[in-house]
């Protein structure tokens, strides 16, 4: 068995695109930045696609590297590596520290294995068996988060910098090796896997602002391939009668990684 890979990824209009996808023999990728707040540095000297690259770097290498590995290991190995590119000008102790959301998943013994930390998804198509949809969606369930309305509804950067890579709050790559252990893992078998789908929170806005169905967005990139996703959800974003009442933004970077399954060995 392998995987056959497929991957789309753009910037949200007229921004820099901070998301990144990789695939390798038997693994794929999507990192979304973890960006700076207005007018917080967040100690690191270095621009957001600045870490999102090197950790998918690294991370790639790594998976490729340690295939027996657990793959809390290998993430947590990749943050220690991506940390130690930054040099003495950057205070990685700072809470705001740029870092990445990650979907990481890994075929290893028979099985699909995957990682998930942020607001990043893994889906899984089991034909009949049904759809396994794996988000970690803690950022969206914080007790008592303060918002703040300006151009864009966010969460109070004071008020991040006390729950993000803590107990209770909620956890991103970068700066903290620690939070390789507090992503979500699990894994299934490979045989009863049909396609298996990776995305940002770019793409899985279609299933949390938009009412599509993970079923729906699957059908989408089996017929006309991950590209359409994208297209979708820019549609769906200028259609939006009233985009502020969302917290976050207008438009997002959206990348997909979409992985065919193949019985046949290549």
């Amino acid at each position: 068995m392998h995987l056959i890979y497929a991957a789309a990824t753009e910037a949200a209009p007229e921004s820099t695109n901070e998301d990144h996808a990789a695939g390798g023999d038997g693994w794929a990728l999507v990192l979304d930045g973890a960006g700076r707040y207005p007018g917080r540095s967040g100690g690191c000297i270095h621009p957001v696609a600045w870490v999102v690259e090197r950790l998918g770097t690294r991370l790639g290498s790594h998976l490729t590297q340690w295939p027996e590995q657990p793959l809390t290991a290998i993430v947590r190995s990749a943050v220690e590596a991506t940390m130690a590119d930054h040099g003495p000008t950057c205070d990685l102790s700072d809470p705001l520290s740029p870092g990445a959301t990650a979907a990481v998943v890994r075929l290893r013994d028979g099985l699909l294995e995957w990682l998930v930390i942020g607001d990043c998804a893994v889906v899984v198509d089991q034909g009949e068996g049904g759809i396994t949809s794996v988000i970690d969606d803690r950022v969206d369930h914080l007790p008592d988060a303060p918002v703040v309305e300006g151009r864009v509804r966010t969460y109070s950067p004071d008020y991040v910098a006390t729950v993000r890579n803590r107990p209770g709050g909620f956890w991103v790559l970068g700066a903290v090796p620690a939070a390789a252990e507090h992503a979500l893992t699990g894994s299934l078998p490979l045989h009863a896997i049909t396609q298996v789908l990776l995305c940002t929170d770019g793409i899985s806005r279609l299933t949390e602002r938009y009412e599509w169905s993970w079923a729906d967005v699957l059908a989408l990139s089996e017929a006309n391939g991950p590209e359409a996703l994208i297209r979708a959800v820019r549609n769906a974003e200028r259609d939006d009668p009233n985009p502020q009442r969302w917290r976050g933004k207008r438009h997002d970077d959206a990348t997909v990684v979409v992985l065919r399954v193949s019985q046949v060995n290549a």
